[in-house]
């Protein structure tokens, strides 16, 4: 309605303007106002600025570790035989044996036929040796080992002591392919195994121990203890924490469960990281929002905020945080500006509205100070509102009406509510608009008998238009209809 009012402003004032200036010859200040108009009718969007979206880094190829080195057996690769399968000459040394060879070269997890890898080897070694019996086995037997194609043949393994959430010992295997394998040989224990494949570097797939909840239950395991675990950290984020929360909430007796790991960054929480690149780190100011720190981050590395204001720091969890505050406001390059906020008892009693979180001055004034050069913006839309994944939304269930547009209408106390600010106007709009006021007040000033003028001229042909329209739709009361008066 605003923009519909002014296009009627323009209208009927500029072309009036417009027409008086023509008419004195002035084609030129004529255009600049058409083009200044045309202008303030169409407003644009910010331009976003140029920068790399945050994405997982590219992962350098896997640097294969020495072969390990044994003693007790002679090793050397074959290539592969039918359907693609591994082949191997081994030549047992002095005090080796082919369960030796099974425990350096394959690991726990292998089984084919349901087949252990001692049994698996032993099996092939005595076919190839029918003359030999366990306790007859000489130095220089040999045999050509052949296992599966997609088999995880060890190229070198260590064990390693872990503390991260509870100690641990893990034995860690790497395949000749660049597999990776971490067997946890602690039991029990929350984890059994996490394999990462070297056609998929960065990934692996962790599979949780059968007696999960069991621990879980008992308080062997804890939440928090359970993400650092699983995500390797000392200092779990917020996103980390509450989704092993979900996961312990949904565990069963009994039953494994798989997670697909991303291991290319540390944390799950986008902010945490970019924290770490902050190049200046300062209280903000305004009262108002003084329980925010705001870290300043680089443009062109990655990162898609210009500015964070955060108050969790390196918390591992929303606990704690005062209900009705901002713990988290964004600032991305192209001048969208993200609100965390937790509802408080207020929010659901409705007396008090979240989505009027908005800081027009507050928000260009930082966008201005950080790019002065940049068309940076002025004004951002209505905060729209969303849930943050994996906390619970802070939508009441309650509520009559389900539909999107009022979705987050009812609101519970407690939970965390996101509002997306977009940006409407920029500077260089608030310009374009003096400078179209300040041309039509000169103009007006300038052509002030003209356009009086024409407006003489427009008054006279609504009145002529009026009177014109009366005579037509009056009814005729002379005396009656033409064929009487004939």
């Amino acid at each position: 309605m605003m923009l519909l009012g002014r296009k009627r402003r323009f209208s009927t004032f500029g072309v009036l303007v417009l027409a008086s200036l023509v008419l004195s010859g002035c084609v030129s200040q004529a255009q600049e106002i058409m083009t200044l108009a045309t202008a303030q009718l169409n407003p644009k969007a910010p331009e976003a600025v140029t920068t790399n979206l945050v994405g997982n880094p590219v992962q350098p190829q896997v640097e294969l570790p020495a072969e390990q080195i044994a003693t007790t057996y002679a090793w050397e690769p074959l290539g592969t035989a039918d359907r693609g399968r591994q082949q191997f000459r081994v030549r047992i040394l002095s005090g080796g044996s082919p369960g030796e060879v099974a425990i350096d070269r394959l690991t726990p997890l292998f089984s084919v036929n349901g087949k252990s890898a001692a049994d698996y080897v032993s099996e092939q070694f005595f076919a190839q040796n029918p003359n030999r019996k366990a306790n007859t086995i000489q130095p220089g037997d040999e045999f050509t080992l052949t296992v599966p194609a997609d088999a995880f043949v060890v190229r070198a393994q260590q064990d390693l002591d872990e503390r991260l959430g509870q100690p641990a010992k893990v034995r860690e295997f790497v395949s000749t392919r660049g597999d990776v394998l971490r067997f946890y040989l602690t039991d029990p224990f929350p984890i059994t195994y996490e394999l990462q494949s070297a056609g998929n570097p960065g990934h692996g797939q962790l599979h949780l121990s059968k007696d999960l909840a069991f621990l879980l239950r008992t308080g062997r395991t804890n939440p928090t203890a359970l993400a650092q675990l699983i995500y390797r950290v000392p200092d779990p984020d917020i996103y980390q924490v509450e989704a092993v929360r979900n996961l312990a909430a949904s565990t069963q007796l009994g039953v494994e469960q798989v997670l697909d790991m991303d291991r290319s960054r540390a944390h799950l929480d986008p902010v945490r990281d970019a924290m770490d690149h902050a190049y200046v780190t300062n209280r903000v100011a305004e009262p108002e929002r003084s329980q925010l720190t705001r870290f300043l981050l680089p443009q062109g590395e990655g990162i898609p905020y210009m500015a964070v204001e955060d108050v969790l720091g390196t918390r591992t969890s929303l606990d704690g945080l005062p209900a009705g505050k901002v713990f988290r406001i964004t600032y991305d390059w192209d001048g969208t500006v993200r609100v965390y906020y937790v509802t408080g008892p207020d929010d659901s009693r409705g007396k008090r509205d979240p989505f009027a979180l908005r800081e027009d001055e507050r928000w260009a004034a930082l966008y201005e100070q950080l790019q002065p050069d940049a068309d940076t913006p002025v004004k951002w839309s209505a905060g729209e509102a969303s849930d943050l994944d994996p906390f619970p939304s802070a939508r009441d269930p309650r509520q009559k009406d389900p539909s999107p547009a009022h979705a987050y209408d009812f609101l519970l106390s407690g939970r965390v509510l996101v509002l997306t600010f977009h940006p409407t106007r920029t500077k260089s709009d608030v310009q374009a608009e003096e400078r179209f006021r300040n041309v039509m007040l000169d103009a007006r000033d300038t052509y002030k008998e003209q356009i009086n003028q024409a407006l003489q001229v427009v008054d006279y042909l609504h009145l002529r238009n009026a009177d014109d329209s009366s005579q037509t739709s009056a009814p005729d009361t002379a005396g009656g209809d033409a064929s009487d008066e004939s």
